[in-house]
């Protein structure tokens, strides 16, 4: 019985928890029914002297190593992938990372920046050696990859329409669309329109301007037979058909691959940069 530490009495018989009738009959569907809630008890695990965990001190929110530990050991296996939302001081990351979990966490405000980072690199050095480290052997190693979510591509002008949002200059918009369209950012010194490759022969060239005819047909002839490029702009006003050319107007293009009404995980995100051979098992955004 555990009275002195406040939790409920439990009665086990052969294995098999007691059900008092008198404290679980419920009714459901209009019935009563005789009922226990599920719940596991872990009277193991304190809450005590977790302030130094990670070496950054964050005041609220904060989970014991072992907590996470825990969780992870029941729910995933080694070399799973580990999702934190809201990673607040980065523990789930640390631990995952201990564990030889990968992990991915994102996390809104400068925490990234003045707990979540600072503890990792602790992590990664060796230096930690508090929370679940001593349990674990852990020694240090790996790596992780930090992305900075950028601002939207496009935004609604005040007829609500669709259009590139100004925050974007000409460098950042042409990177945005290459990551976009899976093309390698790369402009060339000698060609104006080759901003990036897809292969060795196909390009992508971006540009807020209007194309006309005229325009159009000059970089089908600069492109030649031999090479194909894409065409991304703002508006375009073609007459002929230049086969080397695919010619999309940016906000469509952009619009077409977005995705709406989802309120769960399922939104795709492509064209992420690949990591260098063993560098590392978690992602932070």
């Amino acid at each position: 019985m555990e009275r002195d530490r406040g939790l409920d009495t439990v009665y086990v018989l052969d294995g098999q928890q007691l059900i008092s009738y008198a404290k679980n009959v419920v009714k459901i569907d209009g019935r009563l029914s005789a009922s226990a809630i599920m719940t596991n008890v872990w009277s193991d695990i304190a809450w005590e002297g977790i302030a130094n965990e990670g070496g950054v001190t964050f005041r609220k929110g904060k989970k014991p190593e072992t907590l996470i530990r825990r969780c992870l050991d029941l729910a995933t296996n080694p070399n799973d992938l580990v999702l934190d939302s809201f990673a607040g001081f980065g523990t789930t990351g640390a631990v995952a990372h201990k564990m030889g979990r990968r992990w991915i966490m994102v996390e809104l405000g400068e925490h990234c920046h003045t707990h979540i980072i600072p503890r990792l690199q602790k992590v990664i050095d060796g230096e930690d050696k508090g929370g679940i480290s001593e349990a674990v052997n852990w020694q240090g190693g790996g790596g992780f990859r930090y992305y900075k979510l950028a601002p939207s591509l496009l935004r609604q002008d005040a007829y609500g329409q669709w259009i590139i949002n100004k925050e974007y200059n000409a460098e950042m918009l042409a990177q945005a669309l290459c990551k976009l369209e899976g093309f390698i950012y790369a402009p060339s010194d000698a060609h104006y329109w080759m901003h990036g490759h897809f292969t060795e022969r196909d390009f992508i060239y971006v540009t807020t301007a209007n194309l006309n005819h005229e325009q159009l047909q000059q970089l089908s002839d600069e492109v030649g037979a031999e090479r194909s490029l894409l065409v991304l702009c703002t508006a375009f006003r073609g007459r002929g058909d230049y086969s080397n050319l695919t010619v999309k107007k940016i906000p469509k293009q952009v619009l077409s691959r977005c995705e709406w009404g989802h309120d769960d995980y399922s939104l795709q995100v492509e064209n992420l940069p690949k990591a260098p051979p063993k560098a590392g098992q978690g992602d932070l955004f």
